[in-house]
C-alpha cells in the first residue's frame, strides 16, 4: 500500500513522464512536417496538422494535470516558482521532478526552434503558390499588365486554337 504523503509525488512523476513522451511526440511530428513542407505535399501536411492539433490537446491536458497535482504538493503560494520550489526540497522524488521538469523545457526550446523552422518553410510555399497563381495570371492574361510607360495593357487570352487566315 502507497504512503499518502508518496501517492501525490508518484503521481506527479508519471504525469511529468507521460507528457514529456507527449513533447517528444510533437517534436517528432513537427520534424516530420518539415520534411513534409520542403516536399511541398500539401497532403501530407494537412495530415499532419491534424496530428499535431490531437498532440497539443493532449499536452494541454496533462499540463492542466501536472498543474493541479503541483497546487496540492506546494501549495498556492509557489505558484510560478515550481523550480526553485523543487530544487528547495530534498525529497528524492522532488529531485526526479526536477530533472524532468527541465528535459521539458528543453524540449519546448527544441519544439520552439523547430516550430520557426517550420513557419519559414510555410511562408516559402505560400510564395512560391502565389507567385505560381500570379504567373498563371499574367500568362492567361486575365489581369492588367503595366507597361514600362506606365500605360495599362489588357493582354489577350492565349489559346489553344491557331487560325490561319
Amino acid at each position: 500500500m502507497l504512503n499518502r504523503a508518496q501517492a501525490p509525488w508518484d503521481h506527479l512523476l508519471l504525469l511529468l513522464g507521460e507528457m514529456h513522451a507527449a513533447f517528444e511526440q510533437f517534436l517528432s511530428f513537427l520534424c516530420d512536417e518539415e520534411r513534409l513542407l520542403s516536399a511541398m505535399d500539401r497532403q501530407g501536411v494537412d495530415d499532419m496538422a491534424d496530428k499535431k492539433e490531437q498532440s497539443l490537446a493532449e499536452m494541454c491536458r496533462y499540463e492542466e494535470q501536472v498543474s493541479v497535482v503541483m497546487r496540492q504538493l506546494a501549495g498556492p503560494e509557489h505558484r510560478g516558482q515550481v523550480d526553485a520550489w523543487l530544487k528547495q526540497l530534498r525529497h528524492p522524488q522532488a529531485m526526479k521532478a526536477s530533472t524532468i521538469f527541465h528535459a521539458l523545457i528543453g524540449l519546448t526550446q527544441k519544439i520552439q526552434a523547430q516550430g520557426r523552422k517550420n513557419e519559414i518553410l510555410i511562408r516559402r510555399m505560400q510564395c512560391v503558390v502565389r507567385e505560381a497563381i500570379n504567373l498563371i495570371y499574367t500568362g492567361l492574361g486575365t489581369g492588367p499588365v503595366y507597361q514600362g510607360s506606365g500605360a495599362l495593357q489588357f493582354s489577350t487570352a492565349p489559346s489553344s486554337v491557331s487560325l490561319h487566315g
